[in-house]
């Protein structure tokens, strides 16, 4: 019992040193006697709720076997106490309602037990009553309720009233039959129930305090768990990268904070569902494809998702097998990242490839064609001035002439790309810049009867670092090509704002026929052009100019729903 003791204090110092330390769900642990006020009252909740069947069973179960006088007085002995029973059961429950004192509460209830107990030993022949074991549960929930000295009390009052019993039933004070004729039975009788009663509190605290040392151990352990599920929880949710895992059948048993950012889902809407309904059949399929239990490489896989919005996002993922303390296989676990900025570096790292390449050809090229295109026009018009001819040879001669002129139009952007002028870059105000190419825009014969466009310009100045005009020849070929995938007519939509970090925005937006997304891996392609007589080199000259300005262009389209093109230019240097 030291033992016990020793073991119940250093556990409470422990739960008294480390608890505290540890917030639970944003709180801090519940002081001590707020746990111990809330065990109390449970544990009267408990005893009125026994006691009240106890009584109603006992004494109707004894009834019939005459045990029970019939009478108290002038009332029938079981049914007064069957009445008595329930409305001290209703009065008790008042007081644990109200949350009168539990301790004096717990008191009261005690004698209370211990004068019920008295009148049925006393009434049903003293020592030789059935009910005496009734002492015994007072001691034992004594004990259970007030620790070793409550026992110790509990026994002592029982000895106490069950000896007055029997002594003033010997006596004739009391006139219940039953009692012992000599004092030397009779004194054996009250030392045998007495052991019993003390060996009952001692047994019963000892229990007791066995019982605290189990239960502050079992609630350290409790606390330490969800001390743990918490610290999981902050780690997985901490983690910038999207985590999910799964089951055998791919249903999703957790999703992550940062999971839902890349997703744009939100977790009550992905768990317990299929995988497939959230990152598509592709990655899914190639996990059920690759024994993850045997190889001990994580399984690599990228992969386009669509988001609810409509825009699409490259996400990487790395898949590892979910196994249980048996190495057993019961799920996988998905690891994801945002690879959109890398994928979009990539491809344009590849364009630039390209266009070095081209352009290193081109320069060389371009030089060797013009000079005789220039020799051979020349040669046209000299022709066509000196010889006077009609019908069909003067129409070729015009053809002639019209053909060379759009490939010398052909060559000079050619070398423009493959040679560009050099950017001369300055403080710019894009409001004014943008104001004079939309107004050369709408007087030229790209507009037409049912093209509308629209020029919507944040407050202020938007200043940025550039080359005013190489930058109107970037915002007329966008235009251009608005107005072209728009042949039926439609909208282009102009804005320009500030950046929050500096520098400027403009945006031009179509309702035309949009790109598919073959079309737009070839954006940027020398020589491809998705119009009849394009060339096939204005984007690529814009993304040049773009990139000597050290902006950035981004293209949004979806085939027979518009497109969308985003230019970022930066600020002007101060």
């Amino acid at each position: 019992m030291v033992r016990a003791e020793e073991r119940e204090a250093n556990v409470l110092t422990q739960e008294r040193v480390i608890l505290p330390a540890w917030p639970q769900g944003g709180t801090m642990r519940r002081p001590a006697f707020q746990d111990q006020a809330g065990e109390l009252n449970r544990r009267l909740l408990w005893l009125i709720a026994a006691r009240t069947l106890i009584l109603l069973l006992g004494l109707n179960l004894a009834r019939p076997l005459g045990i029970l006088p019939d009478r108290l007085g002038p009332f029938p002995f079981v049914s007064c106490f069957n009445v008595f029973a329930v409305t001290l059961a209703f009065g008790y429950l008042v007081l644990w309602w109200t949350r009168w004192r539990p301790m004096s509460h717990l008191n009261l209830q005690i004698a209370v037990d211990l004068c019920i107990a008295t009148m049925l030993v006393a009434h049903t022949h003293g020592s030789e009553s059935p009910f005496i074991s009734f002492y015994l549960l007072i001691i034992i929930y004594c004990g259970l309720t007030l620790g070793r000295n409550g026992g110790v009390i509990g026994a002592a009052l029982s000895t106490i009233l069950y000896a007055g019993i029997i002594y003033f039933g010997h006596i004739g004070v009391l006139p219940f039959g039953g009692q012992p004729a000599e004092l030397s039975a009779l004194f054996f009788r009250i030392s045998l129930h007495v052991l019993g009663f003390f060996s009952v509190a001692l047994l019963g605290a000892d229990l007791s305090q066995r019982l605290r040392v189990v239960q502050a151990e079992l609630q350290q352990k409790i606390d330490s768990l969800e001390r743990l599920q918490k610290l999981t929880e902050h780690i997985v949710s901490s983690i910038r990268s999207g985590l999910l895992a799964t089951d055998l059948d791919g249903t999703i048993t957790l999703f992550n904070d940062t999971a839902e950012e890349l997703t744009e889902k939100t977790r009550a809407d992905i768990v317990h569902h299929s995988i497939c309904d959230v990152l598509g059949e592709g990655l899914w399929n190639r996990i059920r494809g690759v024994d993850l239990f045997r190889d001990a490489r994580p399984l690599r896989h990228e992969e386009w998702l669509v988001l609810p919005g409509g825009h699409r996002r490259f996400l990487g993922y790395s898949v590892s097998p979910l196994m249980d303390h048996e190495r057993t296989l019961i799920g996988y676990v998905v690891s994801f990242q945002n690879l959109t900025d890398i994928k979009r570096l990539e491809e344009e790292v590849r364009i630039k490839d390209r266009m070095a390449a081209i352009g290193r050809m081109a320069a060389g090229l371009a030089h060797e064609i013009r000079n005789p295109l220039a020799a051979m026009r020349g040669s046209v018009e000299i022709l066509r001035s000196h010889l006077v001819l009609g019908g069909a040879d003067a129409r070729l001669l015009d053809i002639l002439v019209r053909e060379s002129d759009r490939l010398n139009k052909f060559v000079e952007e050619f070398l423009d790309f493959a040679k560009p002028t050099r950017c001369v870059r300055q403080s710019l105000d894009l409001a004014p810049l943008l104001q004079d190419s939309i107004t050369l825009l709408k007087n030229s014969p790209a507009v037409l009867e049912g093209h509308r466009v629209e020029l919507c310009l944040a407050s202020g100045q938007i200043l940025i670092d550039g080359d005013a005009d190489r930058l109107k020849q970037v915002f007329w070929n966008l235009a251009q090509n608005a107005l072209r995938a728009m042949p039926a007519g439609g909208t282009l939509r102009i804005s320009a704002r500030n950046e929050e970090d500096g520098g400027g925005q403009i945006v031009f937006e179509d309702n035309g026929t949009g790109m598919t997304e073959e079309e737009k891996t070839q954006l940027f392609q020398p020589l491809h052009s998705g119009f009849a007589g394009g060339t096939g080199l204005g984007l690529s000259i814009i993304f040049q100019i773009v990139e000597d300005h050290q902006g950035k262009i981004r293209f949004e389209s979806e085939k027979g729903r518009g497109t969308r093109v985003t230019l970022y230019l930066p600020p002007a240097a101060h």
